[in-house]
């Protein structure tokens, strides 16, 4: 028998389990013990897309996604619930898409490994709609409970159009350098603009385009790369696509090798010490990769086709 999971950390739940979540878990994510009603389905969620993309309320992007609030039952905490929360929406969801199998699941693995290999993210999670199929959905980082919190992405900071492909226009040192003009810690954020690029590769993003990476005002004032959000492993989603990149490294699209990152760094003013340190570090997370995908709720075929692919970038990176 299949051991139950929990929907948030992916481990062991106890068999008599009251949610898909341990109670910690919740608590972590929605802010309370036991998880919020999502009484959605895929068709309520197409047909509900339908409308409220005339009402301006869903996340501009691709991938179908639905903004969405917590509304709290304080009479029974148990009917708390998410519904569509237009702009001010504190929760991005996303559901099952009708062209490619599994992306909620392929998203919140591939932000797990991100976090396991020492990157920041948004929070995120899974959660069951009322069919029975699984959704993606992660906090919003750019949101308080009462204002917007200052954030462009380097569309927006090349001043190119937000729309059609001019999120391509670029290239990735090109993109490091509106980074570095943007931030307030330059340094700090272009390194971990390098180690997120090289987790983009290792784990076969190739659509890590200019709208992936935002600049958002902190707390302190202060200007930084936002954490990361979007990552997937678009090779197990789109095998017919060959391309490594969405945006041209070291003049390359495909074929990358390890001198092409430390050419990367080096155009980007990453010591050439400190870039080996990044690249050594992500190889050496290859077996707790293989452990965290084992466990999450890939089908088995899809958990076979994303090791082989890491392995695959890691060899290319011990070169």
């Amino acid at each position: 028998m299949e051991k139950k999971r929990c929907l948030y950390c992916y481990q062991e739940l106890d068999a008599d389990a009251a949610s898909e979540y341990h109670a910690k878990c919740s608590k972590a994510f929605y802010g309370r013990t036991t998880p919020p009603l999502l009484s959605i389905d895929e068709k309520g969620l197409a047909e509900m897309a339908k409308e409220i993309v005339k009402l301006r309320i869903t996340i501009p992007g691709v991938q179908p996604k639905l903004s969405l609030t917590l509304q709290e039952n304080k009479n029974d905490p148990k009917k708390s619930r998410l519904t569509v929360g237009g702009l001010w929406g504190n929760y991005i969801l996303k559901p099952q898409s009708n062209g490619f199998n599994h992306l909620p699941e392929n998203e919140d693995l591939t932000m797990k490994l991100a976090e396991l290999a020492g990157i920041r993210t948004a929070e995120h999670s899974l959660i069951r709609t009322s069919n029975g199929s699984l959704a993606y959905i992660t906090k919003r980082f750019d949101r308080t409970e009462r204002s917007k919190i200052p954030t462009e992405d380097l569309c927006q900071l090349s001043e190119l159009p937000s729309t059609g492909t001019s999120k391509y226009n670029s290239t990735m040192e090109k993109a490091g350098k509106v980074i570095a003009k943007n931030s307030s810690t330059p340094g700090l954020d272009v390194q971990f603009y390098f180690e997120l690029t090289l987790f983009a590769f290792l784990t076969g993003n190739a659509d890590m385009h200019l709208k992936n990476f935002s600049i958002i005002k902190s707390n302190d004032n202060q200007y930084r790369l936002a954490p990361a959000y979007d990552l997937l492993c678009t090779t197990l989603a789109m095998p017919d696509d060959k391309e490594q990149m969405a945006m041209h490294l070291n003049g390359k699209k495909n074929n990358i090798r390890k001198k092409d990152f430390l050419e990367f760094a080096s155009k980007l003013n990453i010591n050439p010490l400190a870039a080996d340190k990044i690249i050594t570090r992500q190889l050496n997370f290859k077996k707790c990769f293989d452990e965290l995908i084992e466990i999450s709720f890939l089908p088995d075929e899809y958990k076979k086709r994303y090791s082989e692919l890491i392995h695959s970038r890691l060899k290319v990176m011990e070169d």
